[in-house]
């Protein structure tokens, strides 16, 4: 119990420590290419920030366990912007000052409702995870050609050793910082089931906080740290994107090695939620130009009263 409980607080220390390290970098990263904090935010970021839900949700597939894919997948969609971005929206001011905010708003509920639509037979299966994978590459595609026009400019000025090497440095710090967080989320996951364990608290709570919170903590160590360095859009960016992703990525690459099976609470509550409190979060958001504490303090409710209810009927 003592050995988990430092283990515990070791990656904590790590998530912090490599969220703070990961954010600099992107915010340098950015800066270096003359791309907006909302772009990098919503591609590199994200990437790297979805990669638990990835390996999570593939290894439950590959074990036939594909409610468990789905539901990490939609659980996570829900922490993010439920509970990460609430909390990050109640603590801070995200002002939003960037012309790819709509974009990646309109495409995640798009993707959202692409993935109900395939859902409602009860079962994803791999020519509907081919199409949410070709989602993805369509995704990809447009931020790279975001970032391609973005550079040319910047790319005739920096091409110099020196800035090479910078350029080095880094990217170096950036895999470093990613690193420290996946690390760290490994080590709060593992050992913080077993200290819930010794503590005698349920699995299937177990499963619903502590596991599914796990995944999602790579978003809520950089949204944090985003947000108290001052870059809030990164965060920001780095939310829409990883819900994206999460859509796209995670169910279609999970959908590849079995089909999905969709269990009627995922259709009945899990995407309804999932769906509402992403058009909570981007359409006023839109209109004001910001995210509202009052935004975060509604997406938050709507999370506690979801996560009770799930408690109450297991």
């Amino acid at each position: 119990m003592l050995l988990s409980a430092m283990l515990f607080l070791v990656g904590i220390f790590f998530l912090v420590r490599g969220g703070d390290i990961f954010v600099d970098s992107s915010v340098k990263l950015s800066r270096y290419l003359g791309l907006s904090q909302v772009l990098v935010g919503a591609t590199i970021v994200s990437m790297a920030t979805t990669l638990p839900e990835l390996i999570v949700s593939s290894t439950a597939a590959i074990h036939g366990e594909t409610t468990m894919s789905v539901g990490n997948a939609i659980g996570s969609i829900i922490c993010n912007t439920g509970f990460v971005l609430a909390i990050s929206s109640i603590l801070g001011n995200i002002v939003i000052k960037d012309e790819h905010f709509k974009l990646k708003s309109i495409t995640l509920i798009s993707y959202i409702i692409i993935l109900i639509t395939c859902s409602i037979d009860g079962i994803i299966k791999e020519f509907e995870a081919i199409i949410l994978l070709g989602l993805m590459l369509f995704y990809l595609y447009n931020n790279v050609k975001s970032i391609a026009d973005g550079t040319k400019i910047k790319m005739i000025s920096k091409n110099t050793n020196k800035n090479s090497i910078d350029m080095r440095k880094i990217i170096i710090i950036f895999i470093l910082g990613l690193i420290l967080i996946m690390v760290g989320s490994n080590l709060v996951v593992h050992n913080g089931v077993k200290i819930a364990e010794y503590l005698k608290v349920p699995t299937a709570v177990i499963s619903l906080t502590i596991i599914a919170m796990g995944t999602s903590l790579p978003e809520l160590v950089t949204v944090i740290t985003s947000l108290l360095k001052g870059n809030e859009e990164i965060g920001l960016g780095n939310i829409i994107g990883a819900n994206i992703l999460n859509i796209s990525l995670v169910i279609g690459t999970s959908g590849m090695f079995s089909d999905l099976i969709i269990i009627p609470q995922n259709l009945t509550l899990d995407l309804p939620v999932s769906l509402l409190l992403c058009i909570l979060l981007v359409v006023p958001s839109l209109f004001i130009k910001r995210v509202s504490k009052l935004q975060g303090y509604i997406l938050l409710s709507i999370y506690i009263s979801y996560i009770t209810y799930i408690v109450q009927i297991v």
